[in-house]
Parts: structure tokens; C-alpha cells; sequence
């Protein structure tokens, strides 16, 4: 199985997304971090929101990687061969986290893309309880909050606070 999965969505797709979904995680995050506004962040972090979704190998999952060991990995590599070890869509989700029936091909769907990646984000906000962006960007990038993040999580967690601050499209144009 390949690593197929659709390379580009408009801006417009990716806003429309992040408000469909942004009530499965509104009721998890601070009163002060809209939901949809910071799934279009993510999405600008990691996709340039939705232009360039193309699925990104990641060798730590892989066979003999880090993470590629763990039981879990193992079984999705038999299944999905490399292509369990790539993430995908406009906020890059690594398959790993998306739900046990996904296939990469799932994420040529950007309203599925959507629902996996919000539920994977309600529970790490479940998990670790995030407060703040910088604590959201931390888990997205790293999967963990940090103590003393790296030069290269900070600049993530920059850069998401950079684009927290870009407003969605919307379909009349403002």
C-alpha cells in the first residue's frame, strides 16, 4: 500500500474544515483559544494551510526507528508497509494517532482529515490537559508538553502563534 493521499487543498477547503470541526474540540480549551482558529494554525504550520499536504515520511516510525518497534507500529506496517510512517493531510496527522480503521487514502477526504485530526487533539487535550497554545504546539510538534523545549519546538510553537493569528477565509471573501 502506497502512500497516496491528495496533495493540495485550497485555503478556503482548509478554513471550511477547521469550523466544521471546531465544536469537537471547542469544550476542551480555554474560553480564550478559539477551536477553529487554532486548527487553521495548525493547519498553516504544518501545510502552509492545506497547499502543500503531501504526506511526509517520518523515520522514526518506520521499521527500526524509534517508535517503529512499538506494537502498535509493528502491526500498522504490516499492514500499510512504510506508508504507516508518513503523516498526512493539511495538519499532518502521523497515521499512527489517526483511527484504527484509517487508511492513507482517508485523508484524500478533507472533512475526514478534519474529524481525525480534532479527535486526536481532544485527546491529547484530555490526556495532558493543554492551557495554552504554546502548550498545544509543544504536543503537536513533539507529542509531549516540554519543559525546556528544543530551538526547533520553539520555533514551531512561534510560528503557530504567528498563524493563530491569520484569519480563515471565508467563502463571501472577508
Amino acid at each position: 500500500m502506497g502512500t497516496s493521499a491528495l496533495m493540495h487543498f485550497t485555503k478556503l477547503e482548509t478554513a471550511q474544515a477547521c469550523r466544521t470541526v471546531a465544536p469537537i474540540v471547542k469544550s476542551y480549551l480555554p474560553q480564550s483559544i478559539d477551536a477553529a482558529q487554532l486548527l487553521w494554525a495548525i493547519s498553516g504550520n504544518e501545510s502552509s494551510f492545506g497547499d502543500f499536504c503531501a504526506p511526509r515520511y517520518e523515520r522514526a516510525f518506520d521499521v527500526g526507528g524509534i517508535y517503529g518497534d512499538a506494537p502498535q507500529m509493528q502491526a500498522l506496517i504490516l499492514t500499510f508497509g512504510s506508508a504507516a510512517a508518513y503523516s498526512y493531510g493539511p495538519w499532518q496527522l502521523m497515521f499512527c494517532n489517526a483511527p484504527y480503521t484509517a487508511t492513507p487514502q482517508g485523508f484524500n477526504d478533507i472533512g475526514v482529515a478534519a474529524q481525525w485530526s480534532a479527535a486526536f487533539l481532544v485527546h491529547q487535550l484530555q490526556r495532558f490537559g493543554f492551557q495554552t497554545i504554546t502548550d498545544i504546539g509543544e504536543i503537536w510538534n513533539a507529542g509531549h508538553p516540554m519543559v525546556t523545549p528544543s530551538a526547533g519546538v520553539a520555533a514551531y510553537v512561534q510560528d503557530l502563534i504567528e498563524n493563530y493569528a491569520v484569519p480563515m477565509p471565508t467563502v463571501d471573501g472577508q
